[in-house]
């Protein structure tokens, strides 16, 4: 006699976005983070820094307001940043980024016809106020 099988699992397992959906009803901080990502996600389309910005945050754990302490700037200026309404400047850009453990760097590319393009990395240099 054959053995009745459970329809809804495939041999080889359940199927991603159901075991999401199953992990999301019974996990509070999995639904937290999945639509944290979806947020990140989308803004991501807007503006590509403001979008690494709150995913690094997000990932160390950190508040937008110990951001800001610590990169001495101000809470209302980290929100907006994430939100995509604002674009730092270089310098503040760069501290922000220190409290995330990453440094900026600035790319340069030359087009060259019939071949793959140049690019140049480096880190950004100290921006001198004399």
């Amino acid at each position: 006699m054959k053995a009745k099988l459970d329809s809804r699992v495939s041999p080889a397992g359940t199927p991603a976005a159901e075991a999401a959906t199953g992990r999301a009803r019974r996990d509070e901080r999995y639904r937290d983070a999945r639509d944290e990502y979806a947020a990140i996600r989308e803004l991501r389309e807007k503006n590509w820094i403001a979008a690494h910005i709150r995913e690094r945050r997000y990932e160390l754990d950190l508040t937008q307001r110990e951001v800001a302490e610590r990169a001495g700037t101000s809470h209302s200026f980290i929100s907006k940043l994430e939100g995509g309404a604002h674009m730092p400047t270089i310098p503040v850009l760069k501290r922000i980024l220190a409290v995330l453990d990453e440094e900026l760097l600035i790319g340069i590319e030359r087009q060259i016809p019939d071949e793959d393009p140049e690019r140049e990395v480096a880190p950004v240099p100290e921006m001198s106020t004399a």
